[in-house]
């Protein structure tokens, strides 16, 4: 029978410190189950820790690394979903920085930035969030969105600007092109898609379910799930945050952040 286990217990065993699995778990490398306020770990989830623990202190990965060996385990047909890398090197060369330079400001390996600039491996949309606050921008600035730069107030549906980040299973539509002070989107995640791990920057969010399901964690001891079309959560952009499409199907939300910092 498998026993559950507390945090304290659970980094006992995995042979780390109980702040190195709530690390961890911002990081979306693990997702213990919850009672009550307390973080409950099965056996399962104990060799997975040992597993992030070796591939961390003995391969040398960081969390995107350790994400993408995590997934082929699982799966063979696992890919890595590109992106145009340019606009990132573009920007890391205005700023004058080398790739160790970014490194140590973004606290991603230098391997990883240069495969990343290159387009031979994928991010997810916590590793560039954390990469466009480092090099002082927003995906939407770097990235480009088509039209985005039109004036005018209405915004029709079929013409909205979209944000997308090569294959990724999430599309982000803009809402509004000369808004200052919010900045309204439309997420629409594919089943399962992520955010793969937390990620910080200044302002407040506002959330709005449409349709489908999905989870929220906030900080290191709140969680959120919107289930039902209408559902809406609030919290401080500052605060440690990441998602998942709970849904069988697509998950369509209104999302908005102020001042425009995504």
């Amino acid at each position: 029978m498998t026993v559950p286990h507390r945090i304290g217990e659970a980094a006992r065993r995995v042979g780390v410190s109980a702040s190195a699995l709530r690390l961890w778990e911002r990081q979306g490398l693990v997702r213990p189950a919850r009672r009550g306020h307390y973080r409950i770990y099965t056996d399962a989830d104990i060799e997975h820790l040992r597993s992030v623990r070796r591939l961390r202190q003995v391969d040398r990965l960081n969390a995107p690394g350790i994400r993408r060996v995590l997934r082929d385990a699982v799966s063979h047909t696992a890919h890595d979903r590109r992106i145009d890398g340019r606009p990132l090197r573009r920007l890391r060369h205005e700023h004058r920085l080398s790739l160790r330079q970014a490194s140590e400001r973004t606290g991603l390996s230098v391997s990883f930035l240069s495969a990343l600039e290159r387009g031979v491996t994928g991010a997810s949309i916590a590793t560039l969030q954390r990469l466009t606050a480092a090099y002082g921008t927003t995906m939407h600035e770097l990235f480009g969105v088509p039209g985005a730069s039109a004036g005018g107030r209405l915004v029709r549906a079929a013409r909205r600007p979209i944000l997308r980040l090569g294959d990724s299973p999430v599309r982000i539509e803009q809402l509004a092109r000369d808004a200052t002070k919010l900045e309204p989107q439309l997420f629409v995640l594919a089943p399962g898609a992520t955010s793969d791990g937390a990620y910080t920057h200044d302002g407040e969010e506002f959330l709005y379910l449409l349709s489908g399901a999905m989870t929220v964690w906030v900080g290191d001891d709140e969680s959120y799930r919107l289930t039902a079309a209408g559902d809406a959560l609030t919290f401080p952009s500052t605060l440690p945050h990441r998602w998942r499409n709970d849904a069988a199907e697509e998950t369509r939300l209104l999302w908005i952040n102020t001042p425009p910092t995504f």
